[in-house]
């Protein structure tokens, strides 16, 4: 997403934790002739969030803003182990929640700033083997459209995206033989960019994606089934 918006000639401002692959994508961004400001931070960190605002604060206000961080932690809930759950939370929901409120009540968000909050189709269909990842994606889709009423100045979109051709995709999911039929990322950027250009509230992007949300409200019981059978073959009990 920082190159679908660095081709169209915006200045970006890049977080993340992972500095080697922020210094990539920061080369990436200068050679399309726009800057990018990078800054790395852990976003589980309330400190380190703390700091990230007081560097914002230095920066021109945001006119696009996307909470797109997030991890995962796969297995069978009970079985599964607290800290890399707490973590989900600590990324997935709390980063977003409490940055988006300083940002607001610390007026670094333009007039009409755009809020994009990368949710998932989870959201429709659930998702055993990894329900604090699911848990957050609902909560954040239901931040975002509290957020929309509080806040109607701003353009508010929540983005549902199914199965992605990412690292993040390819790292927690079990069966990878289908990876081929994943949603390419750039597509995915694309879709969310038209977007926000047409002020659009909800995305799902994929017409597959859209009927596995349809069939997932409408048959709630059955698509939990399949993705049980889906996600938990390969999870020890």
């Amino acid at each position: 997403m920082a190159l679908r918006w660095a081709q169209a000639g915006w200045t970006i401002v890049g977080v993340d934790v992972d500095a080697l692959a922020l210094t990539a994508t920061q080369r990436a961004v200068q050679a399309l002739g726009v800057p990018l400001h990078p800054f790395v931070v852990d976003l589980a960190q309330a400190e380190q969030r703390r700091a990230l605002m007081r560097q914002l604060a230095l920066l021109p206000p945001i006119d696009v803003l996307i909470n797109n961080a997030g991890i995962s932690a796969v297995g069978r809930f009970g079985r599964l182990a607290l800290a890399p759950q707490q973590a989900v939370l600590d990324i997935n929901l709390t980063a977003p929640l409490t940055l988006t409120a300083q940002l607001l009540g610390e007026r670094r968000l333009a007039a009409d700033a755009a809020l994009v909050f990368i949710s998932s189709l989870s959201h429709f269909t659930g998702y055993p083997g990894a329900s604090a990842y699911a848990a957050t994606k609902s909560g954040l889709a239901a931040f975002a459209r509290s957020v929309a009423v509080a806040a109607p100045a701003l353009h508010v979109l929540t983005v549902y995206p199914g199965p992605t051709r990412t690292d993040h995709a390819r790292r927690y999911s079990p069966d990878n033989r289908r990876e081929h039929r994943r949603m390419p990322p750039d597509d995915l950027a694309a879709a969310i960019f038209r977007a926000v250009q047409r002020r659009q509230r909800i995305l799902i992007p994929g017409w597959n994606n859209r009927l596995a949300a349809v069939f997932g409200m409408l048959l709630p019981r059955l698509s939990e089934r399949l993705m049980a059978r889906l996600m938990l073959r390969d999870t020890p009990s």
